[in-house]
């Protein structure tokens, strides 16, 4: 699976517009670039892999977030409801990882490391107490924060930080990790993994 992402002109567009933090495009000056490539295969029965992957599309809150050609410069621009969509996401977010946990068979307790989508570094930490308080315990790592490096790469956001956490010796092969996808729309998606012993010796190759 290949995805890239080359979204920082938002950001650049938005410079050019923003006067204040409550700026419907605040949130594009966040966005950063990236690609990303990873191989899946299919893990024989009982094997460490991928337990649950779900995705469901929220369509209520598909206006707010929107983009449009930028009408006198190249790319677009891409008008945020930021509190809103930070708030219906939160809102769900835990229902759909308790439903994923469940038919796993696991509790949050049992979950070593959660890499959610990077928005902010603030947005994270409180959705991660929010989720913590629904679902009653909390996993073993605090919540995976990468945003205030690379920025928001959107759908590559989870292999620059799975490759992040392996270089840094902080996976390891029986770890189980739960991956938050969230995009405008509003997309919820939930991967939960065991890191096998594959993906384990990745740590320090080229990437």
């Amino acid at each position: 699976m290949v995805s890239g992402e080359y979204i920082s002109r938002l950001g650049v567009n938005a410079a050019r517009h923003v006067r204040s933090i409550v700026s419907r495009e605040l949130a594009s000056l966040t966005l950063g670039d990236a690609g990303g490539a990873v191989l899946v295969e299919r893990a024989e029965a009982g094997q460490p892999g991928i337990t649950v992957a779900g995705f469901t599309t929220i369509a209520d809150h598909s206006r707010l977030c929107l983009a449009y050609p930028a009408r006198h410069h190249a790319g677009a621009r891409m008008f945020t409801e930021a509190r809103a969509i930070h708030r219906v996401a939160i809102a769900d977010t835990p229902v759909l990882l308790q439903e994923a946990l469940e038919s796993a068979g696991l509790r949050i307790d049992d979950i070593d490391h959660v890499i959610p989508h990077q928005t902010s570094a603030r947005a994270i930490r409180k959705g991660e107490r929010v989720v913590n308080e629904a679902l009653g315990g909390t996993p073993r790592n605090r919540a995976v924060v990468t945003v205030d490096r690379y920025g928001n790469t959107a759908s590559t956001t989870h292999v620059v930080a799975l490759v992040e956490e392996l270089d840094a010796g902080r996976l390891n092969a029986g770890d189980r990790v739960a991956l938050l996808a969230l995009a405008s729309g509003l997309e919820i998606g939930i991967v939960l993994f065991t890191v096998d012993e594959g993906l384990e010796a990745c740590r320090g190759d080229d990437h």
